[in-house]
């Protein structure tokens, strides 16, 4: 980077025409902060969004799959992923804020891009109020195909911290196939039954596929959660 005008390095470059003057790689290779042996900073920003496809590829990938890119390690890949998870965690509390449900699609759109590339099958839990207003959305569990592996007493444990009235569960298939599964009906009954107990209703729980998804309550109901 040395032989860059200074103008144009990353972080000169972002004191003088601020952050969205800059590139992906030029971000990217401020997290980074070095190089390689065989790259500069810049370059090494380039060769990770080459082999990750895209930013999206980067904040989707594992930790381990990003630190095996020669230059990068453990250290660099958990910046880079922690860095992406708060820019995801900024936008989500924007984009929820207030978001009423009314409709599957509703949830399928809100919630899709956090779960439909998962490599895990992972559990939402969706936490609402009796307007069905998002209150708050949570992963609560990660690699779930034994449904004995599903706690409904932690989901509750979360609702009640949020005084939600409502449930809304969210699960990925990995395959890209949401049919459901047998163990996918056993725990769509065990929630509810002890949302029932509590009085915190099981409103909905979609299975997220390849760009497509399964709702339990269109499935039964025929479409609109709350008329």
């Amino acid at each position: 980077m040395k032989d860059m005008p200074i103008d144009e390095l990353p972080r000169e470059k972002a004191l003088k025409y601020g952050f969205n003057s800059l590139s992906d790689a030029e971000l990217l290779a401020i997290l980074l902060r070095t190089g390689s042996k065989k790259l500069n900073v810049k370059q090494l920003a380039l060769q990770i969004l080459k082999e990750m496809n895209d930013l999206k590829g980067i904040q989707n990938s594992r930790i381990s799959k990003l630190a095996s890119i020669k230059g990068v390690g453990e250290v660099k890949a958990i910046t880079i992923l922690a860095a992406l998870e708060l820019g995801r965690r900024l936008n989500k509390k924007e984009d929820y804020k207030m978001l009423k449900i009314r409709e599957t699609k509703d949830v399928y759109n809100a919630y899709k891009d956090e779960l439909e590339n998962e490599s895990q099958e992972k559990l939402m839990a969706v936490f609402l109020n009796s307007q069905n207003l998002v209150l708050a959305s949570k992963i609560l569990f990660v690699g779930i195909s034994n449904q004995s592996l599903v706690e409904p007493k932690i989901i509750f444990k979360e609702a009640m911290l949020y005084n939600a009235t409502r449930l809304i569960i969210i699960h990925n298939h990995p395959g890209g196939n949401p049919i459901p599964s047998k163990e996918d009906y056993l725990i769509t009954d065990q929630i509810k039954n002890a949302g029932l107990l509590l009085n915190i209703k099981l409103i909905d729980h979609l299975i997220i596929g390849k760009d497509s998804y399964f709702s339990f309550y269109d499935y039964i109901k025929g479409g609109v959660i709350h008329e």
